[in-house]
C-alpha cells in the first residue's frame, strides 16, 4: 500500500484566506471513497465554526504551522545587528584600517555563529591571506582580507570598532 500526503497547502480550504509565513493553521487527514487519504488546511477560523465539528469523521487531524520559504529568506530585524551593518560597511572599503574593522568584526560574527568560516587562502595579486564566510542568514559569501594586520593596528581596530557599537547604540536609544 502505498500513501501520499501532499506538503501543506497555502490557502485555507473553506475560505480561501492565504496563510502568511509562521500562522498557525490546522491539517487533517480524511478518506475519500475510494479510500484514498487526502489532506485538508483551515484556518483557525473555518476549523473552529464548522470543520472541528466532523472531527469524528476525519482519520487524523493536528495544528501546523506554515512555512513559506520566500518569507524565512528574508532578513529579520534582529539578524540586522548593529555590528553586522559595521561589518559590511567596512569590508566594502580599501583603507587598512576599515579591513582591520572587517577582519575583527567578521571574526566576532563568527562567534556569534552568525558567520561561518568556509576556507582560507592566499591572494597573490593583493600580497595577503583572505578568509571566506558564509553569512547563515542571507547565505552570502563574504571575503575578508587579512593582509598581516599588526598587534598595534588590530588594538586601534578594537578601540574603533566599540567606539562604533557605542555610537550606534546611542542611535537607537536617541530613536
Amino acid at each position: 500500500m502505498e500513501i501520499r500526503i501532499r506538503k501543506a497547502s497555502a490557502h485555507c480550504l473553506a475560505c480561501g484566506k492565504r496563510f502568511q509565513h509562521l500562522d498557525k493553521h490546522f491539517s487533517c487527514v480524511d478518506t475519500t471513497e475510494g479510500q484514498e487519504l487526502v489532506r485538508e488546511d483551515y484556518c483557525p477560523a473555518c476549523w473552529e465554526s464548522g470543520r472541528a465539528a466532523d472531527v469524528e469523521k476525519t482519520y487524523s487531524f493536528w495544528l501546523s504551522k506554515y512555512f513559506d520559504p520566500s518569507a524565512a529568506s528574508q532578513p529579520d530585524e534582529e539578524e540586522s545587528t548593529p555590528l553586522r551593518s559595521i561589518f559590511h560597511e567596512a569590508v566594502d572599503k580599501e583603507e587598512r584600517a576599515e579591513q582591520a574593522i572587517a577582519y575583527l568584526a567578521a571574526h566576532l560574527l563568527r562567534r556569534q555563529k552568525v558567520f561561518r568560516y568556509v576556507r582560507g587562502f592566499e591572494n597573490t595579486e593583493k600580497e595577503s591571506d583572505v578568509s571566506i564566510f558564509a553569512d547563515r542568514f542571507s547565505g552570502r559569501l563574504v571575503e575578508v582580507p587579512d593582509p598581516g594586520f599588526s598587534v598595534d593596528e588590530l588594538d586601534e581596530a578594537r578601540r574603533e570598532l566599540i567606539q562604533r557599537l557605542e555610537h550606534t547604540e546611542e542611535k537607537q536609544d536617541d530613536s
